[in-house]
C-alpha cells in the first residue's frame, strides 16, 4: 500500500514535471484514474477474457490500450470522406 507521504512525493514529481515543460506538449504526463461501481464479477471476466491473455502489463496497460483503440477508431471515424481512386 502507497503512504501518504509517497503520494505527496509522487505528486511534488509531476508537477516538477509540468512547471519544467511549461509551454510546451507533455504527453507523458501521467494521472491516477479511479473507477466506480464496477462489479466484482464483471471485474473478473474482463481479467480473464482481455487482460491476462492480451495484456501482460495487468489491467493499467489494458485500459490504456483501450483509450487509444477507442481515439483511433473515433478519428477514423470522424475524419471525413475517403475517396478511392478507381
Amino acid at each position: 500500500m502507497v503512504s501518504e507521504m509517497e503520494r505527496n512525493e509522487d505528486r511534488q514529481t509531476r508537477l516538477a514535471c509540468f512547471q519544467q515543460t511549461c509551454g510546451k506538449r507533455c504527453d507523458e504526463m501521467f494521472v491516477d484514474l479511479t473507477i466506480h461501481d464496477v462489479s466484482a464479477s464483471l471485474l473478473k471476466e474482463f481479467s480473464e477474457k482481455v487482460i491476462r491473455p492480451y495484456h501482460e502489463g495487468g489491467i493499467s496497460e489494458a485500459i490504456k490500450d483501450l483509450i487509444r483503440k477507442a481515439i483511433v477508431e473515433y478519428d477514423l471515424n470522424h475524419s471525413g470522406p475517403t475517396v478511392l481512386a478507381t
